[in-house]
C-alpha cells in the first residue's frame, strides 16, 4: 500500500518554503523552551507538595523531559539545514519527527484515558503541527534533490560537449 504524501510549494500560502521551514524552526524551539520550562516547573511543584505522584507520571515526565530536550537540539539542525540548504540535515530532522509524532501518540493516550482533554487537545495540536512541518521539510528535501539533479545534469551535459581534438591536427 502506498500513500502519497502532499508536495506544498508555499509555506502556509504565503512564505516561501524555506522561510517557512525556518520560521516554524523558530516557532518550535520556543515552544519546546516554554514547554521544559513549564515541566519542570510542574515536577518541582509536585514533588515539593505532600502528595505522592505516582509512578506513570514519573515516567511521564521523564519521558517528555528527553522528547523535548532532543526536540530543542534537532530544531537548531532543521534551522541550520534550512538556512544552509542541507539535504542530509533536513532529512535527520524528517526522521527524528516522524519517531517523535509517534512517540507523543503515547503520553496522548494516557492523558485521553485520564480524561484531561484540555491537555489532550493541546498534544493534539501539536502533533498536528508537527505533522505538518515534516510536510514542509518533505517538500523542501524533494525540492532540493530535483535542483541537485538537475545541476548534476547540466554538469555531465557539459562534460559531454568538450572538444576533442585527434592528435593529427595541430594548431601550427
Amino acid at each position: 500500500m502506498r500513500v502519497n504524501v502532499p508536495e506544498v510549494r508555499k509555506c502556509c500560502f504565503c512564505f516561501p518554503l524555506r522561510y517557512g521551514i525556518i520560521l516554524f524552526g523558530i516557532i518550535n524551539i520556543i515552544f519546546s523552551l516554554l514547554a521544559i520550562a513549564s515541566l519542570v516547573f510542574t515536577t518541582e511543584l509536585r514533588r515539593v507538595s505532600l502528595t505522592n505522584g505516582s509512578s506513570l507520571e514519573d515516567v511521564t515526565s521523564t519521558v517528555l523531559f528527553s522528547i523535548l530536550g532532543l526536540g530543542v537540539i534537532l530544531n537548531f539542525v532543521l534551522l541550520v539545514g534550512g538556512c544552509q540548504k542541507d539535504i542530509s540535515m533536513l532529512r535527520l530532522y524528517n526522521y527524528y519527527a516522524v519517531l517523535t509524532c509517534l512517540a507523543a501518540l503515547v503520553p496522548l493516550f494516557i492523558l485521553l484515558y485520564r480524561k484531561q482533554y484540555t491537555d489532550v487537545y493541546a498534544a493534539f495540536v501539536a502533533i498536528v503541527m508537527q505533522i505538518y512541518v515534516i510536510v514542509l521539510v518533505r517538500s523542501e528535501t524533494l525540492k532540493l534533490e530535483k535542483e541537485l539533479l538537475i545541476s548534476q545534469e547540466a554538469q555531465r551535459a557539459y562534460e559531454d560537449e568538450i572538444i576533442t581534438i585527434p592528435d593529427n591536427v595541430t594548431l601550427l
